[in-house]
C-alpha cells in the first residue's frame, strides 16, 4: 500500500497566511464577492490546524458577510459545525459575529445554544465571543422565550466582573429582552 502524500495547501491558504492588515482582509473579501464559488475553500481553511490561517479565513469571511450576508445562508450549518469544534478563539469570534446576523430560524441547534452559554460562563472566553454569544442567544429568545430568563441570569451574574464590552452588550440585550431601560444603567 502506497503512503498518502501530504495535502498541499490550497491557493487560499497560502494567500490567507500572508494577510497582515484589515485592508488585505477586505481585499480578499471583495475577491470572494467576484468568485463566490470560492466560499467553500475559505470555509475549509477555517478548519486548518494552523491558527493564523484558520482565523484569517474567518476574518475574510466575516468581512465578506458584512456586505453579502444572504450569501452565507447555505453555509450556516457548516459554519456552526466548525464553530463547535474549533479551538481557535479568532475563528470563534468571526463565526459568532456572522451568526449574529443570521435569521434566528436558521440557528435552532441546541448544541449552539449550549456552547454560547458555556462561553458566557467561562472566564477564559474572549469578550468578543461572549458578546456575540449573548447576541445569538437573545435572537433565539423570539423562538424560545424560555432562554430569556437564563440569559438574563447569566448577564446579571457576569455584570459585576465583566469588561466594559460585556456590560455594554449585556445592557442592550437586557433592554431588548425587558422592553425597557435596564436597571444596570
Amino acid at each position: 500500500m502506497a503512503a498518502t502524500e501530504p495535502k498541499s495547501p490550497t491557493i487560499w491558504e497560502k494567500e490567507l497566511e500572508g494577510i497582515r492588515s484589515g485592508g488585505q482582509s477586505i481585499f480578499f473579501a471583495r475577491r470572494l464577492e467576484r468568485h463566490p464559488e470560492d466560499i467553500p475553500l475559505v470555509i475549509q481553511a477555517m478548519k486548518n490546524a494552523k491558527a493564523t490561517i484558520a482565523w484569517r479565513a474567518g476574518w475574510v469571511l466575516d468581512n465578506f458577510e458584512r456586505k453579502n450576508n444572504r450569501a452565507l445562508l447555505p453555509y450556516l450549518n457548516q459554519l456552526s459545525e466548525i464553530l463547535l469544534q474549533t479551538p481557535h478563539h479568532g475563528v470563534q469570534r468571526h463565526i459568532t459575529r456572522i451568526l449574529c446576523n443570521a435569521p434566528a430560524t436558521e440557528l435552532e441547534d441546541g448544541r449552539l445554544v449550549d456552547a454560547c452559554f458555556n462561553w458566557l460562563l467561562n472566564p477564559q472566553t474572549p469578550v468578543a465571543v461572549k458578546a456575540n454569544a449573548m447576541e445569538i442567544i437573545s435572537k433565539l429568545c423570539s423562538t424560545y422565550p424560555e432562554l430569556g430568563q437564563e440569559l438574563k441570569t447569566v448577564i446579571f451574574e457576569g455584570y459585576e466582573t465583566g469588561t466594559a464590552a460585556f456590560k455594554s452588550r449585556g445592557r442592550k440585550i437586557l433592554e431588548r429582552l425587558e422592553g425597557k431601560k435596564s436597571l444596570l444603567l
